[in-house]
């Protein structure tokens, strides 16, 4: 029990810290409510506040129809989960601040319209799929009975909604010396992302810019460095269930 603990405790922050993408208003604290007619969802994913939203959700005379988030991510399980009950419920999903790790990877492809403002943040950074865990040789055992179960989990929900699953570690296999150069003086990034087009190549559809731009490097430049930018290269061919068990 006690390696399983710290194993699902290493899977909330998967390969590297968030901690740098924080805002400093809503991001802050864990919200989950009803404002406006639209459901919002602040702080990190976990259960609780996944129950929450969910009870929200049935017990409104009259159901929101967008969520509205904003998440560093959490633990790949409840990631999933929520990005399940975003598409069984057919919800639309807004990303007000940032949209990391478990909330990039699950929530917001699952959405039926994706709405981004100009400086909404996405950030990708791996998922179960990754190669790269760290691992322990005395939790090994555990750790891999663990990860076939959640790998199984999520091949099976990006199948569902029809999204390559090499979205999430794609910008992994792009590393390059420069990054390492830059990681070695102490200027890491966070995470990557892509842009509309290369979005729309992995199987994200339905994408709406809220303020007919989404350039969020030009209006929150303290970040910028943080997060690389990945080009899908040319020989890249979509596919479904690209991982499997």
């Amino acid at each position: 029990m006690k390696h399983l603990i710290l194993i699902l405790i290493f899977l909330v922050v998967g390969c590297t810290s968030l901690k740098n993408t924080d805002d400093s208003g809503p991001n802050t604290e864990i919200y989950v409510g009803i404002k406006n007619g639209n459901l919002i969802y602040q702080g990190r994913i976990t259960e609780a506040s996944n129950n929450a939203i969910f009870s929200l959700f049935n017990d409104a005379e009259f159901k929101p129809r967008r969520l509205v988030i904003s998440t560093n991510g959490g633990e790949i399980g409840a990631g999933i989960d929520l990005g399940r009950w975003v598409k069984h419920n057919k919800l639309d999903v807004e990303v007000e601040g940032v949209c990391a790790s478990s909330c990039a990877n699950y929530v917001f492809p699952a959405a039926n319209t994706k709405y981004l403002r100009k400086d909404s943040i996405l950030i990708w950074h791996g998922s179960a799929w990754q190669s790269n865990w760290h691992v322990d040789q005395e939790q090994r055992e555990t750790f891999n009975t663990y990860i076939s179960l959640i790998r199984k989990k999520e091949t099976d929900f990006y199948a569902d909604i029809r999204v390559d699953n090499l979205l999430t570690t794609y910008g992994q296999s792009k590393a390059n010396f420069w990054d390492y150069l830059l990681n070695f003086f102490g200027k890491e990034t966070v995470g990557y992302d892509y842009s509309l087009a290369d979005l729309q190549k992995f199987g994200l559809a339905n994408i709406v810019l809220l303020d007919e731009e989404w350039d969020w490097r030009k209006y929150r430049p303290d970040r910028a460095n943080l997060v690389k930018r990945i080009k899908v290269g040319d020989d890249y061919e979509f596919e479904l269930n690209r991982f499997e068990i």
